[in-house]
This record gives structure tokens, sequence and C-alpha cells, in this order.
């Protein structure tokens, strides 16, 4: 090979580096700069609470009364999800929500999250922020999770679960045990796991996956001040890596209480599961979802379950009267000397 084309090689190479590295410098200065800019737009609407090594979590409670409704948002949720719902509910009973580590306005967390490290974070916080228990626990999508080993680990405190598509063991166990789960999980992994630097550098940002810049609204900039951030990805990628944990734990934890009261809504569309920019056809897992969510609500003798008409995968942001109604039904059969 002649020399020169090797040195104009050698050149281009430079070229490539040195401009990739300018590009990534310019996006990582614009998302430091967007996000400087967002957190004086969007300062927390609640109160940051110690839940000890040095970590606060953000949590928002309205209205007052007993049992205190909790809700457990969804894989991209936050403590301002739900909002309709939750001011519904909030006329008649206390009701909090709270952003999980690493979302929302709460500190990160470790790098490997497990459903029992959320659960403990779940239950140090209303410990910490003196909201008394027993509670009604509302989960949405993977909340589930969390939510069903809070209650198997401290059935003490809940007085009822309401269940708005969400995933419990049952899911998680079946599909662990499918043929290529594991591949499909460690891929998926790898995706997740890369994110956290994309935001790093204002390409998460730049790709709008929710597309919430599409959307002029306060709304809209707030969740992307909220997800367009490295900390969410960063919390989902050590979940991933949790995985393993997360069932060990749940094969660990007592049953779930069998006389609990226990509502599971299901949707009715299967819309609102991914991201937009993620148009994945899921329509052929409907007809064993529908069979696993009823399986849930036969774990307890008091378990009903049923589908919501006109709802997507985030039944109190579709349905919100709907998720209000159920969840204020539940608080007044579990009300004090009831």
């Amino acid at each position: 090979m002649p020399p020169f084309l090797s040195d104009t090689r050698r050149s281009w190479l430079a070229m490539l580096v040195i401009a990739g590295g300018g590009l990534a410098a310019a996006g990582a200065i614009y998302q430091t700069a967007s996000v400087r800019g967002e957190a004086a737009r969007f300062p927390p609407p609640g109160v940051l609470v110690d839940v000890g090594g040095g970590r606060r979590l953000h949590l928002l409670c309205i209205g007052s009364g007993e049992p205190a409704v909790i809700f457990e948002s969804s894989g991209f949720g936050s403590s301002v999800s739900s909002e309709r719902a939750r001011a519904e509910i909030g006329a008649r009973a206390r009701t909090c929500s709270y952003d999980r580590m690493g979302f929302g306005w709460s500190d990160p967390g470790p790098g490997v999250i497990s459903a029992g490290v959320l659960a403990e974070d779940l239950h140090g916080l209303l410990q910490r922020a003196a909201v008394k228990p027993p509670y009604v626990l509302v989960p949405s999508s993977i909340g589930g999770l969390t939510v069903e080993l809070f209650a198997r680990r401290y059935p003490g405190e809940v007085a009822g679960l309401v269940f708005l598509d969400a995933v419990d063991s049952g899911v998680l166990e079946l599909m662990y045990g499918i043929r290529g789960a594991e591949g499909l999980q460690q891929r998926l992994r790898q995706v997740v796991c890369a994110l956290p630097l994309a935001a790093r550098v204002g390409l998460v940002r730049l790709a709008d996956p929710f597309k919430l810049r599409r959307d002029a609204s306060d709304g809209a900039a707030r969740g992307a001040a909220l997800l367009y951030r490295p900390q969410p990805w960063g919390t989902l990628c050590a979940i991933q890596r949790g995985r393993h944990t997360t069932i060990e734990e749940f094969r660990a934890a007592p049953p779930l209480p069998p006389d609990v009261p226990l509502v599971v809504l299901s949707r009715e569309r299967p819309t609102e599961i991914l991201p937009p920019a993620l148009p994945f056809d899921v329509t052929g897992i409907e007809p064993l979802w529908r069979v696993l969510q009823q399986q849930l609500s036969r774990r307890s003798s008091r378990g009903t379950w049923r589908i919501v008409p006109g709802s997507g995968h985030l039944i109190a942001s579709s349905q919100p009267h709907a998720v209000a109604e159920e969840v204020l039904a539940l608080v007044a059969r579990s009300g004090p000397g009831r």
C-alpha cells in the first residue's frame, strides 16, 4: 500500500475522532444547560425525605384521612403521574405518590437494584415521612413488583391493593421460564444500559422517544425534564442488573396474604405500553396477559378482576375516574373501625 494512502487514512481517522469528540462535548454542554434550566423551571412539588445512606426520595401528598393511598408509578412514571386520579382521590383521602430512586426529583441509587431494594425504599420513606399505616397501595405496570413484595413483607401495613394493569411475580416467573428469555433480557440490558451515556451527551433529548418536545404544554416540558436525564435510564439499567436477585427475593418472601382486599384492573387496548418511538406490536400477548391478570386476582379470597372500558396500559391516565372510584370504594371498606 502506498505510504501516502496510509497517511491519508490516519488523517481522516484523526479528523473523525476530533469531530466525534467535539460533537460529544457540544452535546454534553447542551444537556447540562437544559437540565440546569429545567431544574429552575420545575422545582419539586413535594418534599425531599432522607431515607438514609445519603439519599433522598421525593414524596408528594395531598388530602387527609385514613387509610392513606400510596401510588406506585409505572416504569417511566413519576410522582406527578396519574394527576387527575390522584386529585379525585385526594379530595376524600390522603393520597401520596413518590419518585423511586433516580426518577423525578429523587436521588439516584446503587448500580444494582432489585424489587426488594425498591420495597424497602418505599417502606423507609413512609416511615420517615410519618405516613402511618395501613395503606391502600396502587401500582401501575412494573410498579406491581415493588408493591407485591411490600405487601408480602409487611402484610400488617396493607389495607388493600388496586393493581392497574400491573406486573406481578407470576408474570416474572413465566417470563424467565420461557426459552430464549434470558438472551432477550441480556439484549434489552445492553440497550438500556447504553442510554445513560447517550443521555449525558444529549442524544436521548434529541431523539425524543416519548415525543414530548413536539408538545408545547408545560406538562410535556416537565415530562422531558424528568425523563431525558441520565438518572432514570441508569435506574432502569440497575433494575435489569438486579433481575435475578428479584426472582430470588420473591421466592423467599411469604405468600401474599390470602384475604387481602385486592382489585385487579386490566387494560382494554394494548396502548401506552412502550414509548411512541418503539412501535412494537404487542397485541399477540393480550390473551395471555388477561389470563395472568385473572390469576393474580385469585391469589386473594377477596380479589376481583375486570377490564376497564376505554383504557390503555396506563389506566390512571386514560380512565382516571374509573381508578378513583375503585380506590375510594376500597378506602371506604378499609376505613377506621372497619
